[in-house]
């Protein structure tokens, strides 16, 4: 349950990050890239953490908040 949570919490940042970057019609590679970044951290993080592995999920996490500020970084350099 508290990987879900995680999610949750997590999802609610990229998703104004994504939907914001839609809005103001910034699509580039980069984005694409954050986009497929977040899926698969994501991913990895939620079997890391039923598998408990602590450092996959730390490395993950980073994943995804790289790909946040992936999607930060290309909505202020608009």
């Amino acid at each position: 349950m508290a990987a879900h949570e995680n999610a949750v919490e997590n999802l609610v940042v990229f998703a104004a990050l994504v939907l914001a970057a839609h809005a103001a019609s910034v699509s580039n590679d980069a984005t694409i890239l954050a986009a497929k970044l977040y899926f698969w951290s994501r991913v990895v993080h939620a079997l890391a953490y039923t598998l408990k592995v602590p450092w996959v999920r730390t490395l993950a996490f980073l994943g995804g908040w790289a790909a946040q500020m992936i999607f930060a970084w290309q909505l202020l350099a608009r």
